[in-house]
């Protein structure tokens, strides 16, 4: 009888006691989200493919390395399981011509290194999940710490890698507490306004893509998706822009006899074509009295240079065509030699295209002493 009474109690207070032990790890207080500071320092977009015989198990995964400040609250405890990804796409039942109006449709939690292990099993490295862990940290008033959450994102039902800056919208969302949701007590970033690459240098998560490539961590068909998304994305150019040979001077002029020679074809074959249609244009400070019109299916883009303080032996324009999207449709390339310091000088530059077109855009494509 002792013994049946003393196990009744250890298991009454075992019963008791492990809700105490987990109020301990994921506090219930309600924490006032204007006292903390939330800042995303990174954003990765793995692609990989968990089963290729059943796409629609496929998966993206997205690593997110966030900062999170305690500027007054006296006591923070952070957990993995307050921060959320957050899918939200357009209703257009809802929505009016000045109003789009957006639902959540997708509410993803974090997930761990040993469960993407087992998801990933016949990944050749497991390096990609390193930092995708448990996470519980105690964060002191004006302290900052920094953590890397993850998130493995099914794919639609065509397949389709994913796209931050499509129709739907992604959001990183920081909850009060361990609790599903706290909206609007609760921290809401956008991924697609996360300027991850901007500037002039590549991405550290775009490097290691093509380091895991060469090294065998991941599959030609991941890395193929990989190097589609990012062209599509324009984060990177397309392939066989990126794989030109060095800029030379010889190298310029290659390419400026081989436009030469396609515009040329473009207007004997559209010599019949008499409409003319201007078209708005843009351009940087250095360039004056700038014109872009269109005829014989062929955009011109003429105006006045003013150069630098340096001499060069030769000076390339560039000229991009628009369409109303806002996508590059053609491009053009000219040049003009024996450019003294602060000179003005006359330029233009064509390129054929019969589509429609929205605007001009002319750039210094390369200066070359």
């Amino acid at each position: 009888m002792k013994f049946l009474f003393t196990l009744t109690i250890i298991i009454t207070l075992a019963i008791i006691g492990t809700p105490l032990v987990f109020a301990i790890y994921f506090p219930s207080i309600d924490n006032d989200m204007d006292l903390i500071t939330l800042e995303i320092i990174d954003t990765q977009i793995i692609f990989l493919d968990d089963s290729i015989q059943d796409y629609l198990n496929n998966s993206d995964l997205v690593k997110i390395t966030i900062k999170v400040t305690n500027d007054e609250l006296d006591y923070f405890l952070l957990n993995d399981n307050m921060i959320k990804l957050w899918i939200m796409e357009p209703d257009y039942r809802k929505s009016t011509p000045d109003n789009k109006v957006f639902d959540l449709v997708d509410n993803y939690s974090t997930i761990y290194d040993d469960e993407l292990e087992v998801i990933y099993d016949n990944l050749p490295s497991r390096e990609l999940f390193e930092e995708c862990d448990w996470i519980i940290e105690r964060i002191r008033i004006e302290q900052s710490k920094e953590i890397t959450v993850c998130y493995n994102i099914l794919r639609s039902w065509n397949n389709e890698v994913l796209n931050i800056d499509g129709e739907k919208q992604y959001y990183l969302v920081m909850m009060n507490n361990h609790q599903a949701t706290s909206c609007p007590n609760c921290k809401k970033i956008l991924l697609s306004s996360f300027e991850a690459n901007s500037g002039l240098q590549t991405p550290i998560w775009i490097q290691k893509l093509f380091i895991w490539y060469s090294l065998g961590k991941i599959s030609e068909q991941d890395f193929g998706n990989s190097i589609e998304y990012l062209v599509a994305a324009g984060i990177i150019p397309e392939e066989k822009e990126k794989i030109q040979p060095e800029s030379t001077l010889e190298n310029k002029n290659q390419q400026l006899k081989e436009h030469q020679t396609r515009l040329s074809l473009a207007q004997q074959t559209n010599l019949y074509v008499s409409a003319m249609s201007f078209y708005e244009t843009s351009h940087p400070e250095n360039f004056t009295g700038v014109i872009c019109k269109k005829q014989n299916n062929v955009v011109t883009l003429s105006g006045d240079y003013t150069n630098d303080d340096t001499y060069y032996e030769a000076v390339f324009f560039k000229l991009l065509l628009f369409d109303g999207l806002n996508n590059v449709v053609s491009t053009g390339l000219s040049k003009i030699v024996d450019v003294l310091p602060g000179e003005f000088s006359h330029f233009s530059v064509s390129t054929p295209y019969k589509g429609k077109i929205n605007s001009c855009f002319v750039m210094i494509d390369s200066k070359f002493p």
